[in-house]
């Protein structure tokens, strides 16, 4: 094998340990170039920055990143740092971004919020509910929504892909349709369609939890 083919599939490698470590949703493009490359082409970079988007919205969320299987080598082609120092949100509702989308492959740029990640955040913390029957009863878990942003931005095909309790799943549909046209997806520079997931936990206090048992 050419040293260039040699490197893509080495980074590809690389890029799909840290995805499995990070729980990112990552399939490598087939290469398609026509004998030897310079080990890296448009289409690898969007995978990097694919995943580096992914693991910063998990560091903004205090989340432990793990890099995976790296040599130092090879640590300047990939650009990705470790980061292992999590916070612990005082939030009661908390949310992540997960992504997976329509396009084989990865998109260049993905949707966002207006306002990026933490805007997000704080959009649902101050409009997610917890709903009394569920909270009464200690029904705790994390529901994931998925829907899909648009080429305007705009939502649609919201629907509840992993389900914790009927009210909770309401909640979390009812609230995520009320979220402002996001900033669309993009690859080679043109807008595309991209599905989104978000999961949303709900969590009780460890004292009150304890005293509904």
């Amino acid at each position: 094998m050419k040293q260039g083919k040699k490197i893509c599939k080495t980074l590809k490698a690389i890029r799909q340990q840290i995805a499995d470590a990070n729980g990112i949703s990552y399939a490598p493009t087939p290469c398609t170039h026509k004998g030897d490359c310079a080990g890296t082409c448009p289409a690898c970079e969007a995978e990097v920055r694919y995943i580096e988007n992914e693991l910063n919205a998990r560091r903004l969320l205090g989340k432990a990143v793990v890099v995976a299987g790296l040599s130092m080598s090879l640590m300047p082609l990939t650009s990705f740092s470790q980061v292992v120092t999590p916070f612990k949100s005082p939030q009661k509702i908390t949310a992540k971004s997960d992504t997976s989308h329509v396009l084989a492959g990865v998109v260049e740029e993905m949707p966002s919020f207006p306002g990026g990640q933490q805007a997000l955040m704080t959009f649902l913390s101050q409009n997610v509910k917890y709903p009394k029957e569920c909270k009464d009863s200690a029904i705790q878990g994390r529901v994931v929504c998925s829907f899909m942003v648009e080429k305007d931005g705009s939502l649609s095909g919201f629907k509840v892909v992993k389900s914790v309790h009927p009210k909770l799943d309401a909640e979390v549909l009812r609230v995520m349709k009320l979220m402002p046209k996001w900033y669309p997806g993009k690859m080679l520079g043109e807008t595309t369609r991209v599905r989104y997931n978000i999961p949303v936990t709900f969590r009780l206090d460890n004292d009150k939890a304890k005293n509904m048992k």
